[in-house]
């Protein structure tokens, strides 16, 4: 597993279990990172991850960490970034803050199957079945 993609599966776990999303502000608006053709804003899944960021980069020091209920960041948040075509950073990291960049869409399959995961308790343990 790649890096971004273990990265992406911390954000989801760790979003869905603990309820709750953390970005950073700039004047009270969320940082619109231009990657290509899209525009990205970023999420951590813990506070700890994004004060990471700002000890590595030293230009975001000066930028307030938030926090989003999860609910709020379903409902309202990528909602309003869905409108815009705004793409989101998950749990972006290292030095050149490298990261999934998804679509409203395909993250809320994301963590939609991460809460199917999360409440599902099985008796037994599933395993993939082989042909």
């Amino acid at each position: 597993m790649s890096q971004a993609a273990s990265q992406a599966a911390a954000f989801y776990r760790e979003v869905v279990a603990l309820g709750r999303v953390f970005t950073v502000l700039e004047a009270g608006n969320f940082i619109v990172f231009p990657l290509g053709q899209i525009e990205v804003v970023p999420f951590w899944s813990s506070r700890s991850r994004v004060e990471r960021i700002q000890k590595e980069h030293p230009k975001y020091r000066a930028i307030t960490c938030d926090e989003i209920s999860f609910q709020k960041f379903l409902q309202e948040t990528l909602a309003d970034l869905e409108r815009e075509s705004i793409h989101v950073g998950v749990n972006w990291s290292g030095k050149r803050l490298t990261g999934y960049d998804l679509s409203i869409p395909d993250l809320r399959k994301n963590l939609e199957y991460y809460q199917g995961r999360m409440t599902d308790t099985p008796s037994v343990e599933r395993r993939p079945t082989s042909r």
